[in-house]
């Protein structure tokens, strides 16, 4: 991980969360209307001596805490981690004729999370099966333990829980694979779509916290009718957010892996051909 490119993602997503609540302050009206009077209520002069030290300590925190925030969203942005699975795995299906060998030669790291990571997603109903099965009685018999645990597993998948270990095995052994193997040009690559796809989940948190709080300032206004319709939209946005960036890494990481594997396989070809 490149230090300095983790921070200036932090610091962006930092920065924007900071700015959206002092907009919405200044929109509730308790933005002080002379900044430099309310310093001097607090005992800040301009001709003491402690006042370049205090600012700067201030300063100083302020940076911090931006890097915090950042920071903080950034390990907030794991409740996306269910819509992540789903495409994945879809990006298992497509590449199905060819990365099953893959899995084969590395059979004792990946290959069982594979197989139980592919059973439980594609037991999964589709969302409009989920939606169509809402409206019939069979799901609203919830005194049937196996209507329990059929809806707690769709639950615990959705959220980004049940078979979240293998996932994260399958990507992190595909991305370490694909590192080892690139060269510069490809390390580039897919290093700038992983940092996007970073930056676009915790801003997609960042707008899932702010259109929450701003439903809950708003709640008692005569806007509120508005202000609902407006916070679904921004929800539903921050999810759609992250599908982009996500699916664009999915298809650099699985390109490459593919390149990856027909050079090996060319590789291994021409060691096993008889010398002319």
């Amino acid at each position: 991980m490149q230090i300095d490119r983790r921070f200036a993602d932090y610091g962006f997503t930092g920065g924007f969360f900071i700015i959206c609540h002092l907009g919405i302050l200044l929109l509730l009206g308790f933005w002080p209307t002379n900044i430099l009077d309310s310093l001097k209520d607090y005992g800040l002069k301009s001709d003491t001596l402690s006042t370049p030290i205090i600012t700067g300590f201030a300063g100083a925190l302020a940076v911090i805490a931006v890097f915090v925030v950042g920071l903080i969203l950034d390990l907030f942005a794991s409740i996306f981690r269910g819509q992540e699975m789903r495409i994945f795995a879809r990006h298992l299906d497509l590449n199905s004729e060819w990365i099953t060998e893959f899995l084969e030669a590395h059979k004792a790291y990946c290959r069982r999370d594979y197989d139980t990571f592919q059973r439980e997603i594609r037991e999964l109903p589709s969302p409009r099966e989920q939606l169509m099965r809402s409206f019939t009685y069979e799901a609203w018999k919830f005194w049937k333990r196996e209507e329990w645990r059929r809806n707690l597993k769709i639950a615990k998948i959705s959220w980004g829980f049940g078979v979240a270990p293998e996932y994260e095995r399958l990507l992190s052994f595909f991305t370490t694979y694909v590192m080892g193997q690139c060269g510069p040009a490809q390390l580039t690559l897919i290093t700038d779509q992983y940092s996007l796809w970073r930056t676009a989940r915790a801003i997609a948190v960042a707008l899932a916290l702010l259109t929450f709080e701003a439903s809950v300032i708003f709640s008692d206004s005569f806007v509120t009718s508005i202000a609902l319709l407006v916070t679904w939209t921004m929800f539903g946005f921050s999810y759609f957010m992250i599908r982009g960036p996500y699916s664009r890494l999915c298809f650099t990481l699985f390109s490459l892996l593919y390149i990856l594997c027909e050079k090996q396989m060319g590789l291994q070809k021409n060691a096993g051909s008889p010398a002319p």
